[in-house]
């Protein structure tokens, strides 16, 4: 069912379209609910939890809210979100993380954000200089530095004889790093 279809219905018949409603999506949101309360709750806990739902679903309902496409995504939102309410209600969880709390000493990742920016922007940069040396210096720094390659490999790729490469390699690599010092990079 739709925004579009219900708001139609409510027009209509506001009972009609909350019977259609709950007849349509009684599976859905029980599905939902039985999965979050199954090991905390009772049958008659997980049939009001349903219950409750709907009644969230029903008071909620902006009807004059223009909104599109389907409308399960706000149901099951409400679902997940009074199931959750349920949890912890049944299950006594009311742990919660602040900034505060020592806790959060054991949550870091361990990943420095900034100097993997850092790291990237520095990467930028270096790969736009090599671009800048021009064909078929940049080809040639990039398979020798970035995959490893030898001359002779390069020579491959580029029509070119493995001295010639090395030769080649040699001038890319000051001209590059006349660039980087120019653009305050050290390595």
């Amino acid at each position: 069912m739709t925004h579009e279809e219900f708001r139609s219905k409510m027009k209509v018949s506001s009972e009609q379209a909350h019977r259609e409603l709950f007849e349509t999506y009684f599976n859905y949101v029980y599905t939902i609910v039985f999965n979050r309360l199954r090991s905390a709750a009772c049958r008659e806990d997980i049939e009001e939890c349903v219950c409750d739902v709907f009644a969230d679903v029903f008071c909620c309902y902006d009807s004059e809210k223009d909104v599109s496409g389907d409308i399960s995504g706000f149901i099951g939102t409400i679902a997940r979100r009074r199931a959750g309410l349920v949890y912890k209600r049944k299950t006594g969880v009311t742990a919660r993380v602040s900034i505060d709390d020592e806790t959060v000493m054991e949550l870091e990742s361990g990943q420095d954000v900034e100097k993997d920016t850092d790291d990237s922007q520095r990467r930028e940069v270096i790969l736009k200089l090599i671009s800048e040396l021009g064909e078929p210096d940049s080809t040639i720094i990039i398979q020798k530095y970035y995959y490893g390659r030898s001359a002779k490999e390069i020579a491959e790729i580029v029509p070119l004889t493995p001295e010639n490469i090395r030769v080649r390699s040699g001038r890319a690599v000051k001209r590059l790093k006349n660039m980087l010092e120019k653009a305050d990079i050290s390595l």
